[in-house]
């Protein structure tokens, strides 16, 4: 994806990997079988690969895909950097849109499937529904998936104007994050720009439409695809959702 390839680069130093997520995953997942080598998930939105390197590194198999090339270079790698390892052969990644994943992938194909980093607004609402019923012919009974987005209710309820600047680790970056809402088409705006901190120089500028689905509407649409909703978070340690409070969204839901 365009938007995303102007700092692709840069994008571990913006999103690194956060244990407290990675540890989530692993819990919802690891009960699935006695083997996790015998669990096959599927990352959607892989970005660079880190959550599918480091969760085949705990013994599952894992499928990620990503609509940007540039992203799923990375994402390779890294994966060659776990070379003569067990981990390596049980990674693959594709260049690939979510909803090519019902031609690529035969039914029943997956025991865990994760969609985190906001990836899910990236769809329209129409194309959201579909995705989901795509989800759902992938994974395999008693399969659960996983769903992380931004908190919309808090967004469009307080009418924020933008989500809280992300700095680099090493402080050189900043990642700043405005959001413009347009009602009539109930749509948001999400506006991006990558500077370095020492002199204020731009490296990215980006703007793309995102469908703000509210916690509400996504359990709708899980349910109408006979998901049957286990946990609702509102952080990734587990905290419960507080719908005026809780940046992120995070839901799971088994078949």
């Amino acid at each position: 994806m365009e938007f995303y390839s102007g700092f692709s680069k840069n994008y571990d130093k913006i999103f690194p990997l956060k244990e407290n997520k990675l540890k989530l995953l692993d819990q919802t997942f690891s009960y699935l079988k006695n083997d996790k080598k015998q669990t096959k998930l599927l990352d959607v939105g892989c970005g660079t690969g880190s959550y599918a390197v480091a969760l085949a590194g705990k013994g599952y198999q894992v499928i990620g895909i990503d609509l940007d090339s540039e992203m799923i270079a990375l994402a390779k790698n890294k994966q060659a950097g776990l070379s003569q390892t067990e981990a390596e052969d049980r990674l693959d990644f594709f260049v690939l849109g979510m909803l090519e994943l019902k031609d690529k992938f035969s039914q029943d194909t997956f025991d865990g499937i994760y969609i985190i980093g906001n990836v899910l607004v990236h769809l329209n609402k129409s194309e959201i529904k579909e995705f989901i019923h795509i989800l759902r012919k992938l994974i395999k009974k008693e399969g659960k998936i996983v769903i992380q987005i931004v908190n919309y209710q808090r967004i469009l309820d307080l009418e924020l104007k933008g989500l809280p600047t992300i700095y680099s680790k090493d402080e050189k970056l900043r990642f700043e994050r405005d959001y413009e809402y347009d009602p009539a088409d109930n749509n948001i705006y999400f506006k991006t720009t990558l500077v370095e901190q020492e002199d204020n120089n731009i490296l990215a500028k980006n703007k793309i439409k995102l469908y703000p689905l509210t916690k509400d509407e996504l359990i709708d649409l899980l349910e109408a695809a006979a998901f049957e909703i286990e946990n609702i978070y509102g952080s990734a340690t587990g905290d419960s959702y507080q719908e005026l409070e809780s940046l992120p969204l995070i839901l799971t839901a088994v078949k």
